[in-house]
Order: structure tokens, then C-alpha cells, then sequence
């Protein structure tokens, strides 16, 4: 296929950075490869690697590289054609048994088949396929699509691994010193059955270039520096008030306890939190300084990268609010920045900054946005469970920062409220800032 210079010029463009949209949640040393070499690859996601998701998540491209294709390309020597083979045979297998299922139940439901099949995505098939050693590396590639028009189910194959998914994950483990687990997918996925792997990537779906960008991952001639957006956890850890999967009337009473919010408020430990990322090489966060002009909020710091590769962090800024009038989470993301790439062994300076407006809340019995009177901590870190505090803003008197008027009814929806369980207990020199409250003025309603 012929491509265009502008193509050109956009795929390598888009190739070199997809590194950057790539997150290692886990790593032993053994990683980045010295060179390309015999590999095997296993897993759904080698030849059927999902670069988008259904309905208006999927392009129509003019190509995609697959995992398989990217590795070979790459120079890679992939063993395990056999085991693809075997493998699609029995996800075409399933994938027949699903439809036939789905044609079914439509019919019991009185649907047209195309209405009630929209969304519904197969779950990855169990299967009883040997793995092996033969090889000087490994990777089994999960995969999972989901999209528009339907839930992601706790159930194998989706939320959940197979059996057969953990049975080959932990074996390829214990059989190859140089073994990684890549997670392609665009939502998290449990993984406290594999959480002894020592090598953990989550590729996410990266589009058409997404096979060539693993391989030069793996090659180390581009490096992870992603940061999870979402927070991974056990199924069963994740926020009991949701509840989804009815079609018809779904109640979605966590409030302002979503995500990370949930979990740092409540003080469980997630298997990845939310904004955690690591690299192939270690960074640590030197002295930060504090400036605070009306309600602008800037905070100057450091990042050192500690280890032997170049790479790039992401530092976050989190606040801590007071609660008064209404319930807060433990902390939101106020702001973050990414360095650009530190060689080993030096130095970047970052700043980062929000304006406290932008902490607002919002009373619906009076319908206002407000900021609550008392003490904001400031907590700088890695991800939302490494943070130090850094400094605290002070806010004498509440402040209604805009009025609006209801136009739709109050529901009856019932919102748990979580009582923080962190306690600390906050150095004593740390920067107090006063905030001049005659400076914020109400927006218009």
C-alpha cells in the first residue's frame, strides 16, 4: 500500500509518542531487551489486538499493525505461530456459540437482533492450549473491546481473567526470566490473580500504529510514561454503590465518591491507584516551593531522575478541602504536569498551578457554587496515594461564587456519604498562605 508523505510524517510522528500513552504498572530489571530476538507471544491480543473500541470508538483505517505484525517487523522471532492458530480456531468457535446465543435471546425478547446485539461485546473464550519454553522472551497480550451502547461485565473473560488467562500468565512467569504481561485494553481489567508477575504494561488501545509501538517499547527504544486515569482494583474492592447493568434504570447513588475519590476517602487499597505510573528508570521529587496571588495557586518542583535510563514523570497536585456544609472526598487532582524527557542522573524543574475557584461545590438546596470556609491542604506526589503535604491555604468566611436558578426537579436519588478514614497528623512548619476572601469576586448568575 502506497502512503502519502503526510502519512508518513504522521505515523512516525504518532509512533514515537505512543510510548508516552503507555503505563508499566510493574517491572524486575528485566526489561528493556538488549536486542530482537526469539519471542513467544501469547494471549487474544497478539493477532487480535483491538487499536479502538466499538460503535464511535472504532476509525476505519486504511491499516493497523498488529501486535504479532509490529514484533516481526521489529525483527523479532515469533515461535508461537501453532499456538495463534489453535487459538483463533477456538475464538471463532466461541465467537459462532455467542451470536447463536445472541439470535436466541432475541428472539425470546420480541427485539430486532441488530438493536439487541448493539454493544454487546463476547466475552474472551477459556481454552486448553499448551504453553512452552522456547524462547529467549515472552509476552501474553490480555485483550479486551467494549464501547458504546452496553456495560463492561464482571464476569471471565471481561472485567475479569479466564482461567485459562491466569493458568498461562503465572506459567509464562515461572518460565521466563524475561516476561511481561501487556494489557491491551481500554479499561482496567482485575489482575489480583497475576499480581506476583514482575512485569506489567498496560498498552491500552493506541491505534494503528499500536503493534510497532510495543515493539519498540519492549526494545527500550522508546520508554512507558503514562499515568492510569482510572483506579485498578480487585472487583470485589471497587465502590458497592454501583450499580449497573439494567438497561432500562440504572442508579448511580457514589456521588462525589467516584473513582480514587472513593478509595482514598475510605482508605482502601487499590492493586494500582489512580495517577500511578513507574518507568524503566526511577525518578524521586526534590524541593517544591509555594506561591499563592489571590486565588492563583503555583507550585514550583523538582523531579531528579535516579536511575539509568531517560524518561519522564508526571508530578501531581491534590487538595485536600474542608468539610462543612457538605461531605468531600479525602482529595481531588487540582493539577499536574509532565516533565519533558531527563537523561540519567539529572534534573527538571516543573510548576504547576489552578485557581481555588475551581475547588467549588455545588449546594443544591441553594443552588450555588460555594467554597467552604477552613483549611485546604495541598499534597504534591506520583499518584494519588504517594503525596506529601506541601502547604496549607486558609479560607476565614465561605465564599458563593455564583448562584443559578433549577430547571429540573430534585430526585429522590439517595447519595452514600463516607466519613474520611485517613487521619495525620500535618508537620507543623509547613507554609500557611491566608486567603484574602475580598478578592474573589461572584461570577455572574
Amino acid at each position: 500500500m502506497e502512503l502519502y508523505q503526510y502519512e508518513k510524517e504522521h505515523l512516525a510522528a504518532l509512533r514515537n509518542n505512543l510510548g508516552g500513552c503507555m503505563v508499566l504498572l510493574k517491572k524486575n530489571g528485566a526489561f528493556p531487551l538488549p536486542y530482537p530476538s526469539s519471542i513467544a507471544a501469547y494471549g487474544s491480543g497478539v493477532r487480535n489486538s483491538v487499536k479502538g473500541g466499538t460503535g464511535s470508538g472504532e476509525v476505519n483505517s486504511r491499516f493497523s499493525v498488529s501486535i504479532e505484525q509490529g514484533l516481526i517487523e521489529a525483527g523479532f522471532s515469533v515461535t508461537t505461530g501453532n499456538w495463534l492458530d489453535a487459538y483463533d480456531r477456538e475464538r471463532e468457535k466461541a465467537k459462532k456459540e455467542f451470536r447463536k446465543t445472541l439470535r436466541q435471546e432475541a428472539r425470546e425478547s420480541g427485539m430486532n437482533m441488530i438493536m439487541y446485539a448493539m454493544g454487546a461485546v463476547m466475552p474472551e473464550p477459556e481454552y486448553d492450549l499448551p504453553v512452552v519454553c522456547c524462547a529467549d522472551a515472552a509476552i501474553y497480550v490480555v485483550s479486551r473491546i467494549s464501547g458504546e451502547g452496553n456495560d463492561r461485565r464482571a464476569v471471565p473473560g471481561d472485567v475479569l481473567l479466564t482461567k485459562s488467562e491466569i493458568r498461562d500468565i503465572l506459567a509464562l512467569d515461572r518460565m521466563y526470566e524475561h516476561f511481561m504481561l501487556v494489557i491491551n485494553a481500554g479499561g482496567p481489567v482485575d489482575l489480583s490473580p497475576v499480581m506476583s508477575v514482575g512485569n506489567i504494561l498496560v498498552l491500552s488501545q493506541l491505534g494503528t500504529e499500536m503493534g510497532s509501538a510495543l515493539a519498540d517499547v519492549l526494545l527500550g527504544k522508546t520508554y512507558p510514561s503514562g499515568k492510569l486515569t482510572t483506579t485498578w482494583a480487585a472487583w470485589e474492592d471497587y465502590c458497592p454503590d454501583i450499580e449497573i447493568g439494567d438497561k432500562e434504570d440504572t442508579h448511580y447513588t457514589e456521588g462525589v465518591y467516584v473513582g480514587y475519590r472513593y478509595f482514598d476517602t475510605v482508605g482502601k487499597k487499590a492493586l494500582f491507584p489512580f495517577g500511578f505510573g513507574i518507568s524503566y528508570t526511577d525518578f524521586r521529587l526534590g524541593e517544591s516551593s509555594l506561591s499563592v496571588h489571590g486565588t492563583q495557586v503555583t507550585v514550583h518542583a523538582e523531579v531528579t531522575n535516579a536511575g539509568n535510563y531517560p524518561g519522564r514523570e508526571v508530578v501531581q497536585l491534590y487538595v485536600t478541602a474542608p468539610e462543612g456544609k457538605l461531605k468531600k472526598p479525602y482529595q481531588d487532582l487540582a493539577a499536574f504536569s509532565k516533565t519533558g524527557e531527563i537523561p540519567a542522573g539529572e534534573n527538571a524543574a516543573v510548576t504547576l498551578s489552578f485557581d481555588l475557584r475551581e475547588l467549588a461545590s455545588f449546594d443544591d438546596e441553594r443552588h450555588v457554587y460555594f467554597l467552604e470556609p477552613g483549611e485546604y491542604i495541598l499534597r504534591l506526589g506520583t499518584s494519588s496515594t504517594d503525596t506529601t503535604p506541601i502547604g496549607i491555604l486558609t479560607l476565614g468566611e465561605e465564599v458563593i461564587l455564583k448562584k443559578v436558578r433549577a430547571i429540573i426537579p430534585k430526585t429522590d436519588l439517595k447519595e452514600r456519604n463516607y466519613e474520611r478514614a485517613v487521619s495525620e497528623q500535618l508537620p507543623q512548619d509547613l507554609p500557611r498562605f491566608e486567603i484574602d476572601t475580598s478578592c474573589i469576586a461572584p461570577e455572574e448568575t
